[in-house]
């Protein structure tokens, strides 16, 4: 065989091992779990949103930037919205849910800084400890979709 036969062989064997790289990696990793309806970000750690539509189709979000993008780009109000208590991580309604914007950031890949709790109390200590405030009345997300919009502190 020749040098120059040789070299297009040793260049035609690299470029296959180049491109199967990403597919062996892809083979071992980890199934990538549920995402982000709207970018697609892992719903792992984040504090998920998940909306319901009348039909009972249901999306999660990985936060509430997301979901409030997703929900102005549709026309159907949801028949319900399910957001996750910071300080639990429990499922929580959204008329039930009292929100504080800090400077502590709530979902990295977004940068969404909107935190979610159960507990009055504990959403005024966190907007005191983090520069933060508790949102009220039309300042609260999702404000349109509910009258709980209007409940003042």
């Amino acid at each position: 065989m020749s040098r120059r036969h040789a070299s297009r062989w040793k260049l035609v064997l690299g470029l296959l091992l180049t491109a199967a790289v990403p597919a062996a990696v892809q083979a071992v990793r980890e199934p990538p779990g549920p995402r982000c309806a709207t970018d697609g970000v892992s719903l792992a750690q984040a504090p998920v949103v998940r909306v319901e539509a009348a039909s009972g189709d249901t999306r999660s979000f990985c936060c509430v930037t997301c979901a409030e993008t997703w929900l102005r780009a549709t026309p159907a109000a949801p028949a319900q919205v399910v957001v996750t208590d910071g300080p639990t991580g429990r499922p929580l309604d959204l008329g039930e849910a009292w929100f504080v914007r800090s400077r502590v950031v709530a979902q990295p890949a977004t940068g969404d800084r909107m935190h979610a709790f159960a507990d009055k109390q504990e959403a005024l200590r966190h907007a005191d400890a983090y520069g933060g405030r508790l949102l009220t009345g039309w300042e609260r997300p999702f404000a349109a979709l509910s009258e709980t919009a209007r409940r003042e502190p």
